[in-house]
């Protein structure tokens, strides 16, 4: 999918100098920039849901028991 966006200069510099200091592309930086963003946002959303429905807590062994390492 190819997206246009229009962003202040300043911004596109600031993107310019970093991809530049990486050593990859604008479009790759850019790219990499926006999922590694999407996924952190994600991982907040499921944080927050969490901490809505809170569970009981479990025990270290019961815990060694759920995983299988308990023989």
């Amino acid at each position: 999918m190819t997206v246009t966006l229009d962003i202040p200069k300043e911004i596109e510099a600031r993107l310019k100098a970093e991809a530049q200091a990486c050593g990859v592309p604008l479009s790759e930086f850019v790219r990499d920039f926006i999922i590694d963003h999407y996924q952190e946002e994600e991982d907040c959303r499921i944080a927050e849901a969490r901490l809505d429905d809170p569970q009981p807590p479990v025990s270290a062994s019961q815990l060694r028991k759920n995983l299988g390492l308990d023989s």
